[in-house]
């Protein structure tokens, strides 16, 4: 089993970056890798299929993505789970067009996860159990989780003392980085994100979901979701 956090980008953009990920074993050993997003159709279609395909997940991987699971509940203009964690990104309830911030990311996000539950029929939070400890995809927003694990304030996460103090965070946690390296800001997100998919079969005591729990509605769209975060130590 590997833990595997995946900071998303947005894949309506002119030229989508890679989406960086971060592996971590059951020793807390850190590897990176990136993944890249299928062509977009004419029409701005992201096929499910090639989504998932993009994407592959081993058998017993539990993922966690930084990047909306969900749409708003109908009327809703924002996600329980992302007013209550202050996130930037703010997910509508009806799939948005890209163009304006954050939406080609909303979009490419929400059908990624649709895809990944079609297609390789990994487990969700509340729509196909209630247990943490049994889901092997999930939601996080690490600006939420740097917050929570750092007594003091971060400096800037693309600065290299921000960088250097947020690897030494993930370090005092357990993860053990490649000698040498001092990782992107996004590589650091994704780490974030495994290393909360570590906790879900490690230390549940550590870490718990916040927000309205996921549902399908009558069309087959995923609404709201909660959104993993860390308990302090």
């Amino acid at each position: 089993m590997s833990f595997v956090g995946w900071d998303l980008s947005d894949p309506f953009s002119r030229r989508p970056r890679p989406v960086d990920v971060a592996v971590v074993d059951a020793h807390g050993r850190v590897r990176f890798d990136e993944r890249r997003w299928p062509q977009v159709e004419r029409g701005g279609v992201l096929d499910a299929q090639a989504l998932a395909a993009a994407f592959p997940v081993g058998p017993e991987d539990v993922v966690v993505v930084d990047g909306p699971q969900g749409l708003a509940r109908p009327g809703a203009s924002v996600r329980e789970a992302e007013r209550v964690l202050r996130a930037p990104g703010r997910t509508p309830d009806v799939l948005p067009e890209p163009g304006r911030p954050f939406c080609g990311f909303v979009r490419g996000s929400v059908l990624l996860f649709a895809a990944l539950r079609r297609f390789e029929a990994l487990e969700l939070l509340d729509v196909d159990t209630p247990h943490v400890g049994e889901a092997r995809l999930f939601e996080a927003f690490p600006g939420a989780t740097w917050r929570r694990l750092a007594v003091e304030k971060l400096a800037k996460k693309d600065s290299p003392a921000g960088r250097a103090r947020r690897r030494e965070v993930l370090q005092a946690a357990g993860l053990r980085f490649p000698v040498g390296e001092l990782p992107t800001h996004d590589q650091l997100d994704a780490a974030l994100c495994a290393w909360l998919g570590w906790l879900t079969r490690h230390e549940t005591g550590r870490v718990h979901a916040v927000g309205a729990p996921l549902w399908v509605d009558s069309e087959g769209w995923l609404r709201e979701g909660r959104i993993l975060d860390a308990r302090p130590a």
